[in-house]
């Protein structure tokens, strides 16, 4: 959710290190996220729910760093924290309808917004041996780009399978060099399929879901950015008493290199991965039933990318 350093070889000297400092390391996909929110489809991701009217409202709350150096005679190190907490506001429907394919179809919209607060700091070594060194510290509540969505589901138990397709609408809050923008301000088409097993009688499930981020340029500044492949997987199993206990993970690999713009030191695609538990508890409040569901991720063995810990909260209420 977060800009990417400038790549571009700048000359030694105070305006290379204000460059650097003013617009963010050498991290993959312009903005150094995709559009999809891995571990948004680990437990039950293979489940499109019976027909009806369905509203969600997520939080998505991700810290990270990252640093980076760039080998340009004495050389530059760059790196930075970051703290985004980003609002999803989405609406599901499944309407009463023939089957498609033989399966069950959906549509989706979603409202993006979000906070983010970005210290950057860049240290110059000249070939003789001095150093000069700069910060900066910028946080934005802004608009993102709005997400349509549509899928087929299959299957009535204990097998459930999915297909899906994301689109993010380049129309959000975008300036170009400002580090803190939620806004992706290029098209990007995300295919995912998801099959879950889910026994009734254990309260036992087991999740795998895997997809590719097609991402376009961003006419702006005449970068694109690479596609993305993504794996999630999850074990879980539900009580009687309405809780849901399990374990996630993904793993994300960017499959194709960045084009244009600042993309001209070279092959920066990256490479995370994210583990931990999750949460959920379904029942009814106030007559109504509801959804609650908190999964975190502590990432691991990034490369040209943040690492960090997520943390993504779900209310969903049938309408």
């Amino acid at each position: 959710m977060l800009n990417r350093f400038a790549t571009t070889v700048l000359p030694l000297g105070l305006g290379a290190l204000g460059a650097l400092v003013a617009a963010p390391p050498a991290l993959a996909v312009e903005g150094a996220t995709g559009m999809y929110i891995l571990g948004s489809r680990t437990t039950a991701g293979g489940v499109v729910p019976p027909p009806g009217n369905y509203f969600q409202q997520s939080l998505y709350v991700y810290s990270g760093s990252a640093d980076a150096g760039i080998p340009r005679s004495g050389g530059v190190d760059v790196g930075l924290d970051a703290d985004a907490y980003v609002g999803l506001t989405s609406f599901l429907a499944v309407p009463e309808m023939a089957p498609i394919l033989g399966g069950r179809a959906y549509f989706s919209g979603t409202l993006v917004y979000g906070y983010k607060d970005l210290d950057i700091g860049a240290t110059l070594r000249t070939p003789g041996g001095a150093t000069i060194s700069g910060s900066r510290s910028e946080d934005d509540f802004l608009f993102g780009d709005p997400v349509v969505g549509t899928g087929l589901g299959w299957g009535a138990g204990p097998w459930f399978g999915s297909l899906n397709l994301l689109v993010n609408l380049p129309v959000g809050d975008y300036e170009k060099g400002r580090p803190t923008n939620v806004s992706f301000n290029r098209w990007a088409t995300d295919v995912t399929g998801a099959l879950t097993w889910l026994d009734q009688a254990s309260g036992w499930q087991a999740d795998i879901a895997m997809g590719i981020t097609f991402n376009g340029e961003n006419e702006d500044t005449n970068y694109e950015s690479g596609d993305e492949f993504h794996i999630e997987l999850a074990a879980a199993r539900s009580f009687a008493s309405g809780w849901t206990l399990g374990l996630q993970g993904y793993h994300y690999d960017q499959i194709s290199a960045d084009k244009g713009g600042a993309a001209v030191l070279g092959d920066f695609e990256g490479e995370v991965s994210g583990f931990g538990p999750a949460v959920a508890w379904a029942g009814p409040v106030g007559g109504r039933p509801i959804n609650l569901e908190a999964r975190y991720f502590h990432e691991f063995d990034a490369k040209n990318r943040l690492e960090g810990d997520a943390l993504l909260l779900n209310l969903t209420i049938p309408l």
